[in-house]
């Protein structure tokens, strides 16, 4: 493949995992019969530098570069069509933060991988808060609220109980 590029719907520098889009678009891949595309993110080398279980590996199947998810998965999306050249990808909740690179795969079920592209500029994929404040305000409450009637009823027992041991005195 001659160019793979990636688009984002705001600058391509940080995507929310969850919550944005990426678009990838290509040139260059030559179909086969039953053949398709396999997108993958793989990590930036900045990002596998101090990390060797993200070693980058000439064996497609084992380059650990390019599993991306808490749940190890081979690929971010397969059995893409050649054509329109270009495909929108969400992306999931559980991509780690990090900064990752775009790589397109060509691949035919006879002779395996023919061609791949990778883009050069990396993004940066932030995680997803799904915590809203006014959800935080309304925990915050609950758990004062829960410390006082705690207190409350630690000390209505309390009582209950000196009272019942002073009638036996």
């Amino acid at each position: 493949m001659t160019d793979v590029v990636c688009v984002c719907a705001r600058a391509c520098t940080q995507i929310t995992a969850g919550a944005d889009t990426l678009t990838v678009s290509w040139a260059g891949a030559t179909a086969a019969t039953d053949g398709s595309l396999t997108i993958k993110l793989c990590y930036d080398d900045s990002e596998i530098a101090s990390k060797p279980w993200r070693k980058f590996k000439d064996a497609i199947e084992k380059n650990k570069q390019c599993q991306q998810t808490v749940v190890e998965s081979s690929a971010l999306a397969t059995s893409v069509p050649y054509s329109p050249a270009t495909y929108d990808i969400a992306i999931p909740r559980n991509i780690a933060p990090a900064k990752y690179t775009v790589q397109v795969l060509n691949s035919d079920p006879a002779s395996g991988y023919t061609q791949w592209g990778e883009t050069s500029c990396a993004f940066t994929i932030g995680t997803y808060d799904r915590l809203p404040s006014s959800l935080v305000g309304t925990m915050s409450f609950l758990i004062a609220f829960s410390i006082v009637a705690g207190t409350a009823g630690y000390m209505i027992d309390r009582k209950k109980q000196n009272a019942a041991a002073a009638a036996f005195r």
